[in-house]
Parts: structure tokens; sequence; C-alpha cells
């Protein structure tokens, strides 16, 4: 079985969805040509039942990645705590600079309940990552006007791998970002 198939087949019954090889959308967030392949639910009925691994892809001669839906993104969370006439002003901020420690500084001062609730999120996924030993973040994407957060695993085996040791690692990534996931939901309840 290729290692595609296989990953398809075991997310299909970690998640009890089906997943089809498909092209990326043209938004997402990595360059198409780095990747060997990709695929997600695209049954609307099956993604709610599994919000936790909704894509899962291989970058070329790299691990295999497995994503949720979107967790929330910042013009949602500026709005709850701040208010429209604020959510619209945020709408002007370039956000492809977020890892820069000045950037945070300004955001940080601008809004500081949205980046303790992103610093909530990094925390409950950092616990998670720990307590399972797995590779999980917090991955964000955006440019200008927002930025989108979901919950990613980083699913790494050794060239040569068994079959069996890819299919083992695949589903504790899985479970790992179930947890994540409903960790994460349970804060703002």
């Amino acid at each position: 079985m290729s290692e595609k198939d296989l990953v398809r087949e075991t997310v299909s019954e970690a998640t009890g969805v089906h997943f089809e090889v498909v092209p990326p959308h043209p938004a997402f967030p990595l360059p198409v040509e780095k990747l060997d392949w990709f695929m997600r639910c695209r049954d609307k009925n099956e993604i709610a039942s599994a919000p936790y691994l909704n894509v899962a892809w291989k970058e070329r001669g790299g691990a295999v990645w497995m994503e949720s839906l979107v967790v929330g993104d910042t013009v949602d969370w500026i709005e709850i705590a701040y208010g429209d006439e604020k959510a619209g002003q945020s709408l002007d901020i370039d956000y492809s600079r977020f890892d820069d420690p000045a950037f945070q500084d300004d955001f940080k001062m601008r809004f500081p309940i949205v980046i303790g609730r992103i610093r909530e999120y990094e925390e409950a996924v950092a616990a998670v990552a720990g307590g399972t030993k797995t590779k999980l973040e917090l991955r964000r994407s955006g440019t200008k006007g927002m930025l989108v957060f979901t919950v990613a695993a980083k699913v790494e085996v050794r060239k040569g791998a068994s079959q069996e040791t890819l299919r083992s690692a695949v589903r504790k990534n899985a479970a790992a970002l179930k947890e994540a996931y409903e960790k994460i939901q349970r804060l703002y309840d």
C-alpha cells in the first residue's frame, strides 16, 4: 500500500469520516509545489463529526501533517473583546509579521485580551503535546486583515519505517489532535 493510501485509510478510520486525495485549495497557506499529496474530508455532513482533523498532507521529502478546522481568528476575537469598531480597524493590520516580537508587543498593547487568548490556546496545545509526546502546534496563517488559527500535528517517522509504524504514528497524532482541539473548545464554552 502506498504511503498516501495508508495515511488516508488510517485518518478515515481514526475519525470515522472519509478522506479524499484532492488538489489543495488555492488559498492553502503552503506552496503547492512543495507537497507530495494533499487530502481532506469534503463531505459537509461528515466534517462536523471530526473537526479536529480535516486535512492531511505530505511535504515533499518531509513529514506528514494533519490539521484541524479553524479554532478561531483575530477578527472574531477582537470583535468579541472590543466591539465592531475595533474589529473593523483590525482589518488594516498586516499579520504576516506576527512572529516579530515588536509586532507582538504592539498587538499586545492594542488587544491584550486577544493575545491572552492566543497564549491560552498555545499553552493548551503544548500541554497535550507534552502529555502525548507528539509534535502539536497552534498553527496560524494570514496576511492583511486576519490571522486564522488551527491545531496541527507533525507526524515524523524515520525513512524506511514499516507501514505499521506509520499507521501507529498517524493514529497517535490523530488522537492528540482530538484532545487538543477539544481542550481549546472547552476554554471558552
